[in-house]
């Protein structure tokens, strides 16, 4: 008789990404609907991410109201509403190792995410958001920065933007400063800088 993996603490297993496997579309499809069937049949997780609604109501609304009838392209928005927060797996799965099914779901998210990028199925949206470094150094030059806040409180830019990169006209955006954190720091003067170690002192019976 199997035990719940989670009623222990889960044990992971490194992600084998440099596996030729890894990458390949087949394989990778395979585990995804041995993942989501189980999923399925557990629904233990429905009131997390959006991944699981999105899984689930698709089978739900599905012709045989299996796995088996859902379209490919739903698996996509599964993966994409996957934010990798872990929760599933560290505090609802009842199936993750040492259980032998092995769910590991944030890697298998992020093996699929792994595998949009290099087969160039990223949305321009997300290369965007995720070149944090590169976004913060242009948008760092002072009137670029200046004129980044005004487009942002455009309304009609706004709605521009949710065309072109899919950032959403409703999403709350950061304000931008020229003046970063690090440009402040080089201004500072050193200074010294104590450290207090308390010293504890050890008195035992023999030393009475």
């Amino acid at each position: 008789m199997q035990r719940e993996g989670s009623l222990e603490a889960p044990t992971r297993h490194p992600l084998d990404w440099q596996s030729p496997d890894f990458s390949n579309e087949a394989s990778l499809f395979k585990e995804l609907e041995r993942v989501f069937d189980i999923c399925h049949g557990c629904r233990r997780c429905f009131n997390l991410c959006q991944s699981f609604p999105t899984l689930f109501d698709a089978i739900d609304e599905s012709d045989s109201g299996e796995l088996d009838s859902v379209d490919k392209s739903v698996y996509w928005e599964v993966v994409d509403h996957c934010y990798l927060c872990d929760m599933c797996y560290m505090t609802k799965c009842p199936y993750v190792p040492p259980h032998a099914w092995n769910i590991d779901f944030p890697h298998l998210m992020l093996r699929a995410k792994a595998f949009k990028f290099e087969h160039k199925k990223t949305k321009l949206r997300d290369k965007i958001l995720t070149s944090t470094d590169s976004v913060g150094n242009l948008l760092g030059i002072p009137v670029v920065s200046q004129v980044a806040n005004a487009a942002n409180k455009s309304k009609m830019l706004r709605k521009v933007t949710e065309k072109v990169a899919g950032i959403s006209a409703e999403a709350i955006l950061p304000k931008f400063h020229s003046n970063t954190l690090r440009k402040r720091d080089r201004k500072r003067q050193p200074s010294c800088v104590i450290v207090v170690i308390p010293l504890v002192i050890h008195k035992d019976q023999s030393s009475e």
